[in-house]
């Protein structure tokens, strides 16, 4: 009986996980509101602009919200399976990235433009559309810009006109995010959040040129705390559950091929570890993440609890406790220092986004880490007003430039240039 319990859980952890939490949602999806309360929450989901900051709880319900992820992450899980990819690190984080992100901005109808933008250019390219799989789950983080377009004007010129935004943004996105890496030098995780921030900085100065006004709104709702508490506690406990069931020396596997990495990008661990090792630091990553929000009382929304599913996700391409600590403590430093407040939900998410420089404490140690968290605080509230709103990934575009300064000051003063 042990033995058929286990061989279904590594069935579950090797072809099965993604699928099981994507049920997991459907069926959240109609736990809590009436059916006809849902499909008519989904709808208003689909018509908004869904700009920076939108959380989907509070103009829909917890109910059409949850409907959202799923369905969003049933439609990628069926691209996959079509196109017969296997998961890997890169793939298994942006996949947990979307997951995150359509609890606030993310639709189906406001991302199809751009994964057709993306098989566009994969045409022009000669090459197959397989080969931008990366790009194309990250690429999302610009969905904002599309909904905004569409329902910004009449509907039978938003309509098109957003879709062709989206197209054309598809078409940018390889090509960027393949020239920003080498700014950072790998040492932003979130380098698809820095080329969607110079994209959205294009768009927002044409749409103030035409003077199309477009404002950032803050709706956020506080109501379903301990629902998204529970169910981030009972996420976190199956990944370090499975991690051990399949894997009795998870936690030294761990220590020996994750800890040690750097994280630079591109580290894809589930190919350096295996899916143990990566589960463990999944749930773990989890945990840590469940013990700030107890020690400076943080209310869980939208997009307080869509940002940690979000980082969790990097626990299988480059993040990890160890680079990971450094980070929020120079982050916390700052926050403290500015007088700010874990009441803020902009705040929140810098704390737990700063995550995407681990690779600069994984690479230049804890010093470094701590003064990379504590830049990032200080910049972040900066990049928003240059991008509009437009890039929900804005944490990502603000650690593209902390990045840069840091990896520079470091090769400076050791005369020594990397990659």
């Amino acid at each position: 009986m042990v033995k058929k319990v286990k061989n279904l859980f590594k069935a579950i952890y090797n072809d099965m996980l993604l699928e099981v939490l994507c049920l997991l949602f459907f069926v959240l999806a109609f736990c809590f509101e009436r059916p006809s309360s849902v499909f008519n929450g989904y709808y208003k989901i689909i018509i908004n602009k869904s700009i920076l900051l939108t959380d989907y709880i509070a103009i829909a319900g917890l109910g059409a919200t949850f409907l959202n992820v799923a369905s969003i992450m049933l439609f990628n899980l069926i691209m996959l399976k079509f196109m017969k990819i296997r998961i890997n690190g890169p793939i298994f984080a942006g996949f947990i990235m979307i997951l995150g992100f359509s609890f606030f901005g993310k639709n189906i109808f406001n991302t199809l433009p751009i994964y057709l933008g993306i098989f566009i250019y994969s045409k022009m390219k000669k090459t197959h559309f397989r080969n931008y799989i990366i790009s194309l789950l990250f690429s999302t983080g610009i969905s904002p810009l599309v909904s905004y377009t569409m329902f910004s004007f009449p509907i039978y010129i938003g309509l098109p006109l957003g879709i062709i935004v989206g197209i054309l943004v598809g078409i940018l996105i390889p090509t960027i995010s393949s020239h920003t890496i080498l700014f950072h030098k790998g040492y932003n995780l979130y380098n698809t959040g820095f080329a969607l921030g110079i994209i959205s900085v294009t768009f927002y100065a044409i749409y103030l040129g035409f003077n199309i006004k477009v404002e950032t709104v803050m709706l956020i709702c506080n109501d379903y705390h301990n629902i998204l508490l529970y169910l981030l506690i009972g996420i976190s406990l199956l990944f370090v559950i499975l991690s051990f069931i399949t894997d009795k020396i998870v936690i030294i596997e761990y220590y020996d091929k994750i800890a040690p990495k750097s994280g630079r990008l591109v580290t894809d661990f589930i190919n350096d570890a295996g899916i143990s090792p990566v589960l463990f630091n999944f749930g773990s990553i989890g945990l840590v993440s469940l013990l700030f929000i107890w020690l400076f009382k943080i209310d869980l929304n939208g997009a307080t609890f869509g940002s940690i599913l979000a980082i969790m996700g990097f626990a299988s391409y480059g993040l990890h406790l160890r680079n990971a600590i450094p980070i929020w403590i120079g982050a916390l430093i700052a926050i403290v220092l500015r007088k700010s407040s874990f009441s803020s939900v902009s705040v929140v998410m810098s704390f737990f986004f700063a995550t995407g420089l681990a690779p600069i404490s994984g690479k230049y140690g804890f010093f470094y880490g701590i003064l990379a968290g504590f830049l990032h605080i200080m910049i972040t509230p900066l990049m928003l007003g240059f991008q509009g709103g437009f890039d929900l990934y804005n944490n990502g575009f603000s650690a593209g430039f902390v990045a840069i300064l840091i990896v520079n000051i470091k090769e400076a003063l050791t005369f020594k240039e990397e990659f």
